[in-house]
């Protein structure tokens, strides 16, 4: 015997950053639907540019409205978010991984977690290509976080891999 889904069950939706492409960073949210009327979400800060992800985190919430309110809501705020599709969005965060590997670069810590809410989404059903880099080459563009230590190391990895000449950089 089958067992009858909720009917109130929603299919799992994604946003990214609208200008993930042009500034080379931001967000992108995964997020499922429980049958009990939980969420799951998955948020991955995605360095198009160069570092692939660069912090996720997973959340959980008791309800729709809760996730609405504290996780859609709050991320709108602060930057424009656009729907795309969960598909999309998986490919989107494997591939900038894939590259940024390339690189020399790991995902970071929480991805593993974070990405718990792909359960179900294939990244085989989106035929979108994403390009990585500006202008053909690696650009690192130091954030508030990365301390002097941290961006010897990631310009060293780059010169490793790409060549004195083969990547961009902007430190504060």
């Amino acid at each position: 015997m089958t067992p009858i889904q909720n009917p109130q069950k929603r299919p799992p939706e994604a946003f990214r950053f609208a200008k993930l492409f042009d500034l080379g960073i931001g967000n992108v949210v995964v997020t499922r639907f429980k049958a009990d009327g939980r969420t799951e979400s998955g948020v991955f800060l995605v360095d198009v540019f160069c570092l692939g992800v660069k912090d996720a985190f997973f959340a959980e919430f008791n309800s729709h409205r809760e996730y609405r309110e504290r996780l859609i809501g709050r991320t709108q705020e602060n930057s424009e978010l656009i729907p795309m599709a969960p598909a999309a969005a998986r490919k989107l965060v494997e591939d900038a991984i894939a590259w940024a590997a390339g690189l020399g670069f790991a995902p970071a810590p929480d991805y593993k977690r974070a990405a718990r809410v792909f359960g179900g989404i294939s990244a085989a059903e989106c035929q979108e290509e994403f390009v990585f880099g500006d202008k053909g080459k690696p650009l690192f563009a130091a954030g508030p976080n990365d301390g002097p230590e941290r961006c010897r190391k990631i310009l060293a990895a780059l010169h490793r891999r790409c060549g004195p000449d083969g990547y961009h950089y902007f430190l504060p």
